[in-house]
């Protein structure tokens, strides 16, 4: 089978988009896990910088706002069973990133 689209760029997890499934795999790990869309109940980011205790940390201890731009966001994947894996990503702002989010959202709302 032919992929439809293939992400990678440094900082971000590879993600294969294929008609029926997708495959990713995280930076730290050296092979790709395979999720069907109909088990998908919801791909999001989490970004912790924006949650109350993070905030309250930053305005508690001065290096917390030193290295808050260094710290990772979430690719959170949770499956229609509760069960959810976490993938490291760049708190960058990466277009074909979101592009292809925007894409597997599309194919798991279907």
């Amino acid at each position: 089978m032919e992929d439809l689209i293939v992400f990678e760029a440094k900082g971000y997890p590879i993600i294969k988009v294929y008609n029926d499934y997708f495959e990713i795999k995280a930076i730290d790990y050296w092979e790709f896990r395979t999720f069907n869309y109909s088990e998908i109940k919801s791909i999001e980011i989490i970004d912790s910088r924006k949650k109350w205790y993070f905030q309250l940390y930053q305005v508690l201890f001065f290096n917390a706002r030193i290295f808050a731009k260094q710290e990772p966001i979430l690719l959170r994947i949770t499956k229609r069973n509760d069960g959810f894996w976490d993938y490291s990503a760049k708190n960058e702002y990466n277009s074909d990133f979101n592009s292809i989010l925007k894409e597997l959202k599309n194919k798991i709302s279907n």
